[in-house]
């Protein structure tokens, strides 16, 4: 099988996406097939919106990663960037608001939004790509533009179309960025739309997506060697200077992913006499960190002395940090799933998240970790205080965590669910008499 997947950014973009994307890649290479990733130049989410800086190097545009083909298309920015982009896209999320009929709203919305985001050469090559492939699999509805134009080329040339929109079902005002007209018809006409959730699969199924094309699948973790992360936790913590006791952020440093509602806990936490601090660890730090520079001088020292902005890291690095901290804490609205949740559960973590999307369908609150209301730091504050005050609640939910992730949470239990989709689309196309054969036998493993 030759699978063309399609994804706004790709390794080494730090993403969930991107993760999922990895590790179904480097599987379906080692089974012997043939994989296309079709993406962009983007290395953080920042590069969508404005140029990178100047002395960054460039990833190559074509390049083989892990087995797969990758094609990185580069980006475009209309004058004035980041604000004419901006415009565009807000713009296109107030049209489709519009009380107009979806027959009308779909094409328009597809031309609006062929430049979300602005890919430069898009058109010229998806077609072949689309051509040389057996099936597509498109990732992130988010970026409708590159995600509803892939669809759109696989429905041209009959081609089976598997669609992963990741939606976030935390906010109305969020999740109506994925259910506009356009979107909503790749979901409908696609051979199996994924959710990543049973809310997500609610939805979809309210959105008029047929029960035989919907699937849910729960994505996973790699094997990683914990022992070796705890060894490297001591020398990690001296290098950033870090204390004893941190809680744990891993992602994008955002408002909708509850980083400024764990600095404002921390500080609480800080006023209660509790010793301890946040470290995040990934992208888009930048307006937090001026966030804390604007408080009062009373409040900014604190929040100085306890909140520790290390960037992107790597993979060790993450991972050591992981097993160093007191808790993981996912505070955030905009988590279609939450696998930062499993790679703390690997390490016997407890975690704090939102009772919101993703998150809160995988904990089980006080038994896998707590759940605490989005955007309300008091609320965060407290769970983490009993993580703190409470060594046995602390020992007990990262233990049931673990259990959970090995059990049921890995890469290789998500590719076999993976593959059986595909295989079902492979035996619906040969029981309605398919001259060939390109997915794989429906007796064996694609």
């Amino acid at each position: 099988m030759h699978l063309l997947l399609v994804v706004p950014a790709y390794a080494p973009f730090v993403g969930g996406a991107q993760t999922f994307c990895r590790a179904m890649a480097r599987r379906l290479v080692a089974d012997g097939h043939r994989v296309t990733v079709l993406t962009t130049e983007a290395q953080q989410p920042d590069d969508f919106w404005q140029p990178p800086p100047s002395m960054r190097i460039a990833l190559p545009r074509r390049e083989e990663r892990e087995g797969a083909q990758v094609i990185r298309l580069p980006l475009v920015y209309p004058r004035p960037a980041p604000y004419r982009f901006g415009l565009a896209r807000r713009a296109s999320h107030r049209f489709a608001r519009l009380p107009l009929p979806a027959i009308w709203q779909q094409p328009l919305l597809r031309h609006f939004t062929r430049s979300m985001p602005p890919i430069l050469g898009l058109q010229l090559e998806m077609p072949p790509l689309v051509a040389a492939a057996d099936l597509i699999l498109v990732v992130d509805a988010g970026w409708d533009g590159l995600f509803v134009g892939a669809a759109q080329a696989a429905f041209s040339q009959a081609k089976p179309v598997v669609a992963v929109p990741l939606i976030h079902t935390g906010s109305p005002a969020i999740t109506a960025h994925f259910r506009m007209a356009h979107q909503v018809a790749v979901y409908r006409q696609a051979t199996a739309t994924v959710a990543l959730s049973l809310p997500e699969q609610a939805l979809l199924a309210g959105w008029g997506v047929e029960q035989a094309r919907l699937y849910c699948l729960s994505l996973g973790v790699e094997v990683v060697n914990v022992d070796e992360a705890r060894q490297n936790s001591e020398a990690v913590r001296c290098r950033y200077e870090l204390p004893q006791r941190f809680v744990l952020f891993l992602g994008a440093a955002t408002y909708d992913k509850g980083a400024f509602t764990l600095a404002e806990a921390v500080l609480e936490l800080a006023q209660r006499g509790e010793d301890v601090a946040a470290v995040y660890a990934g992208p888009q730090q930048h307006q937090l960190a001026v966030s804390i520079d604007t408080q009062p001088a009373d409040l900014r020292a604190i929040l100085k002395e306890r909140i520790h902005l290390l960037g992107v890291v790597d993979e060790e690095t993450k991972q050591a940090l992981l097993a160093g901290c007191v808790a993981l804490a996912l505070p955030s609205r905009v988590d279609s799933f939450g696998i930062v949740l499993l790679e703390a559960w690997q390490h016997s973590r407890p975690v704090v998240a939102a009772a919101i999307g993703g998150p809160a369908t995988l904990i089980t609150h006080q038994r896998t970790g707590l759940l605490v209301p989005f955007a309300e730091p008091f609320a965060l504050a407290a769970a983490l205080q009993r993580i703190l005050n409470e060594p046995g609640l602390a020992a007990r939910l990262g233990a049931a965590g673990r259990q959970v992730v090995t059990n049921q949470y890995t890469w290789d239990k998500c590719y076999d669910a993976l593959h059986q989709i595909f295989n079902r689309i492979h035996s619906v196309a040969y029981a309605k008499g398919a001259k060939s054969n390109p997915i794989g036998r429906s007796d064996e493993r694609l």
